[in-house]
């Protein structure tokens, strides 16, 4: 047992760590608090447990298509999840029996809440009856698959989780949603090894935006440097919904001596986008002219976890707005004037898209082939700069010489966007392309 002083010692180190650097802090206290994430950390392997399967060749003549999801609940469902669910119903409307499966080993998802959440979404009342959720992520009950079932992989976990699966089934090729080149999530290490290796797996890409498909070719990630195997893959734009995100109603509007906000989207869990940077960023803008003509004020959003209140200097601080609802995320944007959404990705970013339908102005970066002047034929009010210090604090000072209203307003107003305005439109060719393959490879066509 250690004597008091050098229990004090060890004691006074771990303060200095705390002080110095709580990021390492936290990591060491892991070891005692979650073992098995320290083990993960310090391996720098992200967990992908086993699905949790049993092959049931009863079923071979009712084969599913098994749409792959981690985790589903309310403080997961962000752009990505929400996009993977939307998908799953649009497939289901056509008659395809889908089942949304979670693939962790976590509580139940809360049923009443997700088909609520799913109503709100996509504005279908009625849930499809081809659609159902199941769970893979229990070994006390592994879920029943067919042997002609197909699945649609949505993050790199999830096709690191069928790897392993797809030689026991009879089409050993399935579907992968792929909303960004995920390998760039992690510095060179094993978990970019892990995620870029599913990019060789044999698979049906289904791309979520030209932008992100044109940034796989270029890179020839996997068996995106085949031209051959690329030319197969599936592409649609995201839609913007227009009826959760449009311009504020006039009386939000209604005098230029109001308040004006500026949403900072700053996810500290997410290094792509780029807090630390957006930050240095954010300080440096406010100190110009154009920052003091009126009043500002300044809100992080992009997560259940705020940041603490931030200062800018000058008196000003970067205040955590409170987690919202779909809906009240949609509010929000509309009363607000910036929103300033680094993102180091060829993917936009949906906040992005959602904040320039509101009529707002978009301070983002330029990324390979994600360029200024395509995202300003998205919408002319984003704004892309270099991701530096200067060229963000730049594309801030202009955003905020704008006036305070540039757009009509109400649901019905036509703010210029190249993006389908609900996401039926959006996705009506995938799902009809992606429901004639499942027919093609299974034997088994739709509803039948």
């Amino acid at each position: 047992m250690p004597s008091p002083l050098a229990f004090l010692r060890k004691l006074r180190r771990h303060w200095q760590l705390l002080r110095e650097d709580p990021e390492k802090f936290g990591f060491n206290l892991l070891q005692f608090t979650h073992p098995q994430r320290f083990q993960e950390r310090l391996f720098d392997m992200q967990s992908a447990p086993p699905l949790q399967l049993r092959l049931e060749p009863a079923l071979r003549a009712t084969p599913a298509l098994n749409v792959l999801q981690p985790v589903l609940s309310p403080a997961v469902m962000t752009g990505g999840p929400n996009t993977v669910v939307n998908l799953a119903l649009w497939l289901a409307q056509l008659g395809l029996p889908v089942r949304i499966v979670t693939t962790r080993p976590t509580p139940a998802a809360d049923l009443a809440w997700f088909w609520q959440h799913l109503c709100t979404l996509t504005g279908v009342a009625a849930r499809p009856a081809a659609l159902t959720v199941a769970c893979a992520g229990d070994a006390a009950c592994p879920l029943a698959i067919g042997p002609c079932d197909m699945f649609l992989a949505t993050h790199w976990t999830t096709a690191q989780q069928l790897k392993p699966v797809l030689p026991q089934m009879e089409v050993p090729r399935f579907f992968y949603l792929l909303q960004d080149f995920e390998p760039g999530f992690y510095a060179w290490s094993s978990n970019y090894a892990l995620a870029m290796e599913t990019y060789g797996l044999d698979h049906i890409g289904v791309f979520n935006q030209r932008l992100l498909f044109d940034h796989f070719v270029a890179q020839g990630a996997g068996r995106y440097a085949d031209p051959a195997f690329a030319a197969q893959s599936l592409v649609f734009e995201p839609a913007v919904d227009r009826a959760h995100f449009y311009p504020a109603a006039p009386a939000t509007t209604a005098t230029s001596k109001r308040t004006r906000r500026l949403l900072f989207y700053a996810r500290a869990s997410n290094p792509r986008n780029l807090l630390g940077l957006g930050l240095a960023a954010l300080r440096k803008a406010i100190s110009d002219p154009a920052f003091e003509q009126e009043p500002w004020e300044f809100w992080a959003i992009g997560g259940s976890n705020a940041l603490p209140p931030i200062s800018l200097g000058a008196g000003r601080t970067l205040q955590p707005a409170p987690w919202a609802d779909y809906a009240g995320y949609g509010r929000l944007l509309r009363e607000s004037d910036i929103l300033l959404c680094p993102m180091l990705s060829p993917h936009t970013s949906y906040p992005v898209l959602e904040m320039a339908a509101c009529g707002g102005m978009v301070v983002t970066n330029c990324f390979g082939s994600k360029t200024a002047q395509r995202l300003q034929a998205i919408s002319p009010h984003i704004l892309a700069a270099e991701a530096t210090q200067e060229g963000l604090a730049q594309a801030l000072v202009l955003a905020a010489q704008q006036p305070a209203s540039r757009a009509p307003p109400g649901p019905d107003a036509a703010v210029p966007m190249a993006l389908p305005g609900n996401w039926k439109a959006a996705l009506q060719d995938t799902v009809s392309s992606i429901e004639q393959l499942f027919t093609h490879n299974t034997g088994i066509a739709a509803g039948a």
